[in-house]
């Protein structure tokens, strides 16, 4: 065997020695300050922290179930409110529809009369020339009446 070896194998005992006090220690370090108490009386202090926390936790889940129903109603509100609001935007879409057809056939028969006006009324200078061919016809049948009853007479 080296030194090595033979230090590792001493070693070895010692720091198992080391590691089970340190854990004593540190197990009665922690148990030190019950050591001195009544038992009855810790688990008195320990019930009535217990306690205190349970109230505290149900307080709080007393809140939380009201705070969960007071937001339960707004957002039921809310709702109402959009779909009131959605059913009056409805209702305004189909007057607005209504009104669009409306004004729609409306401007079509204007459009219609002023085709038809367009196509009866002639423009300017062909009104003119219309009028006197009206005017020398109406005349000319004058003429030829009045030259017929000169001839019969």
């Amino acid at each position: 065997m080296n030194k090595q070896e033979e230090t590792s194998i001493i070693s070895e005992p010692t720091q198992q020695k080391n590691v089970i006090q340190t854990a004593k220690d540190f197990v009665s370090g922690v148990l030190s300050p019950l050591k001195g108490k009544d038992m009855g009386q810790m688990v008195e202090e320990f019930t009535s922290e217990m306690t205190l926390v349970a109230e505290g936790l149900s307080e709080d889940q007393e809140k939380l179930a009201r705070d969960t129903e007071r937001l339960s109603a707004q957002q039921t509100e809310l709702e109402q409110r959009m779909l009131d609001g959605f059913h009056d935007q409805d209702v305004a879409a189909e007057e607005m529809q209504k009104e669009i057809i409306s004004l729609k056939n409306r401007l079509d028969k204007t459009e219609k009369l002023l085709q038809d006006k367009k196509q009866k009324k002639p423009d300017g200078l062909y009104a003119v020339l219309r009028q006197a061919t009206w005017l020398i016809a109406i005349g000319a049948g004058a003429w030829i009446i009045v030259t017929i009853i000169k001839a019969l007479t």
